[in-house]
């Protein structure tokens, strides 16, 4: 759990749907953590640090759920990271950074938890990337109100590098602030804040996204996240 005013993260252990903290919980992270993922082997946890500008990883104790900083973190970022995904193949991280209207591709090294800046990146976006959603074959990163506002792009992830490149842009909602795929990857939602609705859209060849009949769907006033079971 990141806790943005604290500067810190919390971690529990699950025991029969109960949570309770580990050992030393909360940890330090830096300033204004706001976005966690953790990397596809469950052996690290990454942290956006908004105001820090940067990337908090750590090493994750199998045994005691204990968290410790890895040699080099955190990482630099552009100004305002504010989301974070790791490919499925545990090669890449990439970063929304919303305040410098940028994404950042890193190499993420599986075994140490390093980050290094891929070549070309961070890439320029427009608009103020909110969120952003990788594909579960590793091939695209999707993120919400980039190009322009209101929107969400596609972008094709390079096989050898991370690099992205914009490949389509398609209309959302009004700020759009947070996108999810479903575990099948046939389909992508974006959770429209301004316009209190969802939007869900098919995933066809080469990433385009289409609307869903009735799509967008009304929600509750300003909702803000979305997962998916």
């Amino acid at each position: 759990m990141a806790n943005l005013s604290s500067n810190s993260v919390s971690a529990f252990v699950i025991s029969n749907g109960t949570l309770t903290p580990v050992v030393n919980s909360p940890f330090n992270a830096g300033q204004g953590p706001a976005a966690l993922a953790i990397d596809p082997n469950g052996n690290f946890l990454f942290v956006t640090n908004f105001n820090g500008n940067s990337v908090a990883v750590y090493l994750i104790d199998q045994a005691s759920g204990i968290l410790s900083l890895v040699s080099g973190a955190p990482f630099g970022t552009d100004a305002g990271p504010l989301s974070i995904g790791i490919d499925p193949t545990n090669t890449f991280a990439f970063v929304a950074n919303n305040s410098a209207q940028s994404l950042a591709s890193y190499a993420l090294n599986p075994t140490t938890g390093s980050l290094a800046p891929a070549t070309g990146s961070p890439l320029a976006t427009g608009g103020n990337p909110e969120a952003l959603a990788v594909d579960p074959t590793g091939s695209y990163v999707f993120a919400a109100n980039v190009e322009a506002a209101n929107q969400v792009a596609t972008f094709n992830i390079a096989a050898a590098t991370g690099a992205l490149t914009v490949s389509s842009v398609t209309a959302a909602g009004s700020l759009p602030i947070a996108v999810a795929i479903d575990p099948s990857g046939q389909f992508l939602y974006a959770v429209n804040y301004n316009s209190n609705d969802v939007s869900a859209y098919t995933l066809s060849a080469g990433g385009a996204l289409t609307p869903v009949p009735g799509s967008p769907f009304a929600v509750g006033v300003q909702p803000h996240s979305i997962a998916i079971d």
